[in-house]
């Protein structure tokens, strides 16, 4: 009787031990390929055409959506490394530790376990409205393509000091600050306006700095230096909201529009006569856009 309850005894302190050794296993593993991972991108050589590479459409959306996908592909790994880690010790190992020290370090293997299944589970949650952001972006994109027909260019992820333009539209008709509001529809409706300075969601959602921020990201562009202007450009400030439909404005509201995916090709009926510029005007200002769009990262 004795004999069996020593050897029930060893059994559990073996399988604590494996457990616990392939929890720090995958751990470990996962700090590693977490620290190569940052690591990397310093380590990216300067490629071909470097000067003639522009942004593509929602680039810091889809860099966003690969940091998501990462750090899941890196808990998928430590997952790996926990089972692999657990079956030889299973094969080759033995009880190691025993009394306080393995309860100690079983306690600790569980808490591991917690934080992989939090951190998963946030990771998905975040790969989706990532995914959805790079998707909107890209739709966005492919609709206000069909404004080169008109003369007009599209460039994206347009850096001017510390604000970022989303997307931007320039040429003869003038010139369209965009910036995109990338929320998924839900159940409780898909319609959206604009009332007063904030934009309202029919789920009951509502922000209230996004008309203040695409104006000030108009306003960025057109107190940029040009060299070759005329005169200071007037520039459209826009709000596209990619999957949602738009209702008319409510209450007091400036010059901000709003559009989504289906309206962009009608983009260019909210300018006026005078936003529209001059040839010269509208080559130099796309020949700086293009300057400042290069993709230093590609």
């Amino acid at each position: 009787m004795g004999s069996s309850v020593q050897a029930n005894n060893t059994s559990l302190v073996f399988v604590l031990d494996v457990i616990s050794g392939a929890v720090f296993a995958a751990t470990l593993a996962w700090a590693l390929m977490w620290a190569v991972t940052r690591i990397a991108p310093y380590l990216r050589l300067k490629g071909a055409f470097a000067d003639l590479t522009l942004n593509g459409a929602g680039e810091r959306a889809r860099g966003a959506l690969r940091a998501v996908e990462r750090d899941l592909l890196l808990l998928a790994a430590a997952a790996c490394t926990a089972l692999t880690a657990a079956a030889a010790l299973s094969i080759y190992g033995g009880p190691r530790l025993g009394g306080l020290w393995m309860w100690l370090l079983f306690a600790l293997a569980c808490l591991l376990f917690i934080a992989w299944w939090v951190f998963l589970v946030r990771g998905f949650l975040a790969w989706r409205r990532a995914r959805y952001a790079a998707r909107a972006h890209v739709a966005l994109a492919a609709a206000l393509a069909r404004l080169a027909m008109q003369g007009q260019r599209v460039f994206h992820d347009v850096p001017l000091g510390e604000i970022t333009l989303d997307h931007l539209v320039a040429g003869k008709l003038g010139a369209y600050a965009i910036t995109l509001v990338a929320r998924k529809p839900g159940k409780l409706g898909n319609v959206v306006r604009i009332n007063g300075r904030s934009i309202e969601f029919q789920d009951g959602f509502a922000l209230l700095d996004t008309l203040a921020l695409a104006e000030r990201s108009a306003r960025a562009l057109a107190d940029a230096s040009v060299k070759g202007l005329s005169h200071r450009i007037h520039v459209l400030p826009v709000v596209a909201v990619p999957g949602w439909e738009i209702a008319p404005a409510q209450g007091q509201v400036g010059e901000v529009f709003l559009i989504n995916e289906k309206s962009a090709v009608m983009l260019l009926r909210a300018g006026k006569p005078a936003d529209q510029l001059m040839d010269q005007d509208a080559a130099a200002l796309q020949e700086q856009l293009t300057r400042l769009c290069v993709n230093k990262s590609f």
